[in-house]
């Protein structure tokens, strides 16, 4: 019996050499990343240089072991990299030492051991150039938010019923300064804010909480026709011997104004913050719609002329342009995916501004389109490369930290809460500035 069960082992070990052991089926094929999303942007240095590095996130991907992130300085050269600047378990990766102010296109695949999935969509972001380090006691972190809500334009839909809607989105978010677009037919108040003086279809407004407006005396060459005229105790005119009204002395003005670029008032409006003390100088915007070249150099033209009346006003106060705080918040008209964004911001850049959206610190929905030109109702308008975002803030990078960009419209899960205030989409940016 014993010989017989060592016969049957023998056969079983000599069947097992001859036929071999059953193969380990092949892993199976990941699935494809989705939409790659940049969360924070920051520039450091090491070794003596200054770099910027990004993070990057991603939605996990069916059977996926580990990811792969690759980067490349064109579309091109993304899709044709082989080896990966990156590769992790998790759906986050940060990549490091990269130039400043520098487009960076990147890619992400999943592996499954060794067999890799198809690449996701290719992304563009431009780093950040630079960023100041200020102190918070110093220099306050100012939220400012801007919001084209088409009260005149967008007719088929009554603005008497998307007014109050508006007003609850500003309420929900609650920014220290807010710009207002396309706002000709504001006929309400927004509680715990006060509009500064001159805007129509572009307005500012700011909480009287956070700031107050800063105020100047003229000098006696400076009184004009704006000084307020003297009065008697019974509320009569004073005049002098040529019957003229006398200005009350000294004389004491807001400091805010108008810009007069082609087409379009742009209001601004200086601010002092009550605990920090800095003094802000915010300008509302909004530039020339359409997508030509010519369209293009018009917005080019009023970019030249805001700043030609801001530095002419700024000289009349006696304050140097170069050295005041000053952001530009409102609808630009010009995004990255149009072939003429250069035209725009290379008048922007000549004054020495950068767009918030590639400075900031982190970035929140980035691909969820401000704009909503198609009135597409709850489903957000997705930009997959750039983000397609016309809406912006423009601030100095060498005297600024910008912390956060969002676009902040209420949500109902995966989709915009109804009905929509606008065809656009508020916009949030935090950021300190000097």
């Amino acid at each position: 019996m014993r010989l017989r069960l060592l016969a049957g082992a023998l056969i079983a070990v000599l069947a097992a050499a001859l036929l071999g052991t059953p193969a380990q089926a092949a892993p199976r094929k990941p699935g494809t990343v989705g939409l790659v999303s940049f969360t924070t942007g920051v520039t450091y240095t090491a070794g003596g240089r200054t770099y910027a590095r990004v993070r990057l996130s991603w939605p996990k991907a069916r059977s996926a072991t580990r990811y792969q992130v690759f980067v490349g300085r064109t579309k091109a050269s993304v899709a044709k990299a082989r080896k990966p600047k990156a590769t992790v378990r998790g759906t986050e990766a940060v990549v490091r030492k990269l130039g400043r102010g520098t487009t960076y296109w990147f890619q992400v695949r999943a592996l499954n051991g060794s067999r890799p999935g198809n690449r996701s969509a290719r992304v563009a972001r431009v780093t950040p150039i630079n960023s100041a380090t200020l102190p918070t006691s110093t220099h306050a972190t100012h939220s400012m938010m801007s919001y084209n809500v088409c009260s005149n334009a967008c007719t088929s839909r009554p603005w008497t019923r998307r007014q109050p809607l508006v007003v609850n989105q500003v309420l929900a978010v609650r920014p220290g300064v807010l710009a207002l677009q396309e706002a000709s037919r504001w006929s309400t108040t927004i509680p715990g804010y006060v509009e500064a003086e001159g805007g129509k279809d572009n307005r500012l407004l700011y909480r009287p909480g956070i700031y107050e407006q800063v105020e100047q005396e003229l000098t006696a060459e400076q009184q004009s026709g704006d000084c307020e005229i003297a009065r008697t105790p019974d509320g009569r005119k004073v005049l002098d011997e040529n019957g003229d009204p006398v200005r009350v002395e000294p004389c004491i003005l807001p400091v805010d104004g108008v810009a007069d670029p082609p087409g379009k008032d742009a209001p601004w409006v200086m601010l002092r913050h009550r605990v920090t003390g800095e003094e802000v100088l915010f300008v509302g915007v909004h530039l020339l719609t359409g997508s030509t070249n010519t369209n293009a150099r018009y917005r080019a033209g009023q970019v030249h002329q805001v700043f030609a009346d801001l530095r002419a006003q700024l000289d009349w106060w006696g304050r140097d342009f170069r050295t005041t705080p000053i952001a530009l918040i409102g609808d630009f008209n010009t995004n990255r995916s149009r072939s003429n964004h250069a035209v725009v911001e290379s008048a922007m850049k000549r004054y020495g501004f950068w767009d918030t959206y590639e400075q900031a610190r982190r970035l929140s929905r980035q691909h969820q389109n401000t704009a909503n030109p198609n009135w597409q109702w709850r489903t957000p308008t997705i930009g997959v490369t750039w983000g397609d975002h016309v809406d912006k803030v423009w601030v100095r990078p060498k005297r600024s930290l910008v912390r956060s960009w969002a676009n902040v419209a209420l949500m109902n899960g995966t989709q915009y809460a109804a009905p929509l205030p606008s065809d656009h989409h508020p916009l949030l940016v935090r950021a300190q500035l000097s």
